[in-house]
């Protein structure tokens, strides 16, 4: 499924950029560097919180 959505967005990239512009670009990638920073942090915690309970 993450395979079909990835090669839909990238066959249809043009037209994407396209109906976003340069600013609703610039949007969407400052949106998902917050969702992949989020993630990171999250993570981090997981692995802090279970390293603490091991010890």
């Amino acid at each position: 499924m993450a395979l079909a959505l990835v090669w839909v967005f990238l066959r249809f990239a043009g037209a994407i950029r396209r109906v976003l512009h340069n600013s609703g670009t610039v949007l969407l990638t400052r949106v998902a560097g917050m969702l992949l920073a989020a993630i990171a942090v999250q993570m981090l915690a997981d692995g802090a919180l279970a390293f603490l309970r091991q010890v």
